[in-house]
């Protein structure tokens, strides 16, 4: 066997205590304190996705191609309208009481998170009454038959499911995790009990779009539940001026940045469809947009979810030099996993959505693996983001979604009305393609340090290797179920390659390290293992 890491040895050695020392174990506490917050928030992500898959193609079998694309219009305008209902609020709360309680300031958190709170509930409003009254004089043709239900039903949805996000933005603040993990799992529940009583009436379009509004209503109430046992009340009184004038200045930034996102996360794409193609289309859109989304949160949203308060608050504590390690650290591990989404995206979709949707759905295929392998090659931008947001450099992320939307309002006028499916597909990639080189452009204007470019070329090589195995292994297996033997091998050959292309550092080796032994005999043979694949890795190199 191998020597185990430099690390690891240096772990087991003497008990001279010196301040390195002191720090390397303060910031091992932290990893661990995070890896318990992801892996809470990943286990209810995981039962909130599959709870959902099934209730996505529950609804798309029974209502068909061109009603499943009419409900997923509706959906789409609901989280459109939830998004400017809260715009800047929900990230604004996330770091500022996040920041508030790293400098020791518990008090100002709860001040800033009532102050906001107050603001969310104004902002809903306004945001209601004017979809009202543009929906009076628009009147969509899919509502016409059922226009003032539906419009009752967006309310509920959009004011639950808008304030239950402000609620747990603030939960994410206090670093309180459980609230939001129970509440996703019970109203998943629910929500299937509702979908499979509707299946059994034989529901309607309508019928259906009401059980998604009462599980956001329910999804808010069980929230706000387990707010008032797991987390710090907040009450009014008095912000520092310093810290009012950071917050407002955030609130307009970040105000614009969410609009200016809101109008390039598919809007353009799903409402030039729903006027120049077929409800088919916008139904598919929906689809690859669901998947991806559902893959994405599915390997990496404990990470997400964490990622921004714990960098707020070491960037309270230390400043922009804690912050920008940890933006280094989050990319290697977001472009790890988004490998993985892409490589088992492209080797397991033909397949799962036949089997899941039906033959009726195989149209979507193409635009589904696209977005895969766009979203997790591009997946790296999301540690980006949270350290412009830390930084406060939301002006930065202003220009760079004026320039994004840009390139999506061009794309998409250019081609969505001619090539339909095909056309939005390209508007999402160059749109995103854009984002992500404007992102890292704006980012070597703040910090000096760098991503870490040679690991990720080496496991991205690696990927393309695994990628190729697993789709040839799938080609040659004649069976409904060839995608799980893919998806294996692809996992069996990318996990092992990352430590032969010396992937991941020494403080990751430590952290397996300490995660390994707690799982006993089995963890420790686990290590070995690892350890074995270093050794390789290091007579490689040398």
């Amino acid at each position: 066997m191998a020597d185990p890491p430099a690390s690891r040895q240096r772990c087991h050695g003497g008990t001279r205590s010196t301040p390195g020392i002191h720090q390397k174990r303060d910031a091992m506490k932290q990893r661990m304190e995070v890896l318990r917050s992801v892996t809470l928030v990943s286990a209810a992500t995981y039962v909130e996705y599959a709870l959902g898959l099934v209730v996505s193609i529950w609804i798309a079998r029974t209502l068909g191609p061109e009603d499943f694309g009419r409900y997923a219009f509706t959906v789409w305008l609901c989280s459109w309208l939830m998004t400017c209902s809260n715009h800047a609020l929900t990230t604004s709360s996330t770091k500022f009481i996040a920041e508030a309680d790293g400098a020791g300031r518990p008090d100002l958190a709860s001040h800033i998170a009532h102050r906001l709170s107050r603001y969310q509930h104004l902002s809903s409003l306004i945001v209601v009454l004017l979809f009202v009254a543009a929906i009076l004089v628009i009147r969509p043709v899919e509502w016409r038959q059922s226009l003032w239900p539906i419009i009752t039903l967006v309310i509920i949805a959009v004011v639950s499911k808008a304030n239950y996000a402000m609620l747990v933005a603030i939960e994410k603040g206090q670093e309180s995790f459980e609230p939001v993990s129970i509440a996703t799992v019970l109203a998943g529940v629910i929500n299937v009990g509702l979908i499979s009583a509707a299946t059994v009436m034989h529901a309607g379009l309508v019928a259906f779009f009401a059980v998604f509004a009462v599980t956001c209503l329910m999804l808010n109430l069980i929230n706000r539940l387990a707010f008032d046992k797991y987390c710090r009340p907040f009450s009014a009184g008095p912000i520092p001026d310093d810290v009012s004038k950071r917050l407002s200045r955030h609130l307009r930034l970040t105000a614009a940045l969410v609009l200016l996102i809101s109008l390039r996360s598919s809007t353009i794409e799903v409402f030039l469809l729903n006027t120049y193609a077929t409800s088919v289309a916008v139904g598919f859109f929906a689809i690859a947009s669901t998947l991806t989304r559902g893959a994405v949160e599915l390997l990496s949203v404990g990470l997400t979810t964490t990622l921004l308060p714990y960098m707020a608050k070491s960037f309270g504590k230390s400043g922009t030099g804690q912050a920008a390690r940890l933006l280094t650290e989050a990319t290697r591990f977001y472009w790890a996993t988004g490998l993985v989404i892409a490589g088992v995206g492209l080797v397991t979709t033909p397949e799962i959505v036949t089997l899941m949707y039906g033959n009726r759905y195989v149209g979507a295929i193409p635009a589904i693996e696209a977005m895969l392998v766009l979203a997790g090659l591009l997946l790296i931008s999301n540690s980006i983001a949270a350290f412009q947001i830390v930084v406060d450099r939301q002006d930065d992320r202003v220009r760079i979604s004026v320039l994004a939307l840009i390139v999506n309002a061009v794309f998409g006028a250019a081609l969505v009305p001619f090539f339909g499916l095909t056309g939005a597909m390209i508007t999402y990639a160059a749109t995103r393609c854009a984002e992500l080189g404007l992102a890292m452009f704006y980012l070597r204007k703040v910090t000096s340090g760098s991503l870490p470019l040679m690991p990720m070329a080496r496991l991205f090589a690696a990927a393309l290797v695994a990628t190729a195995v697993a789709w040839l292994s799938v080609a040659v297996i004649p069976s409904r179920f060839g995608f799980i033997v893919g998806g294996l091998i692809f996992v069996g050959l990318f996990v092992p390659a990352s430590f032969v292309v010396r992937y991941w550092t020494e403080e990751d080796y430590l952290l397996m390290a300490r995660i390994t032994d707690r799982l006993g005999p089995p963890g420790r043979t686990l290590m070995r293992r690892l350890n074995s694949l270093h050794g390789v890795a290091a007579k490689v190199s040398s």
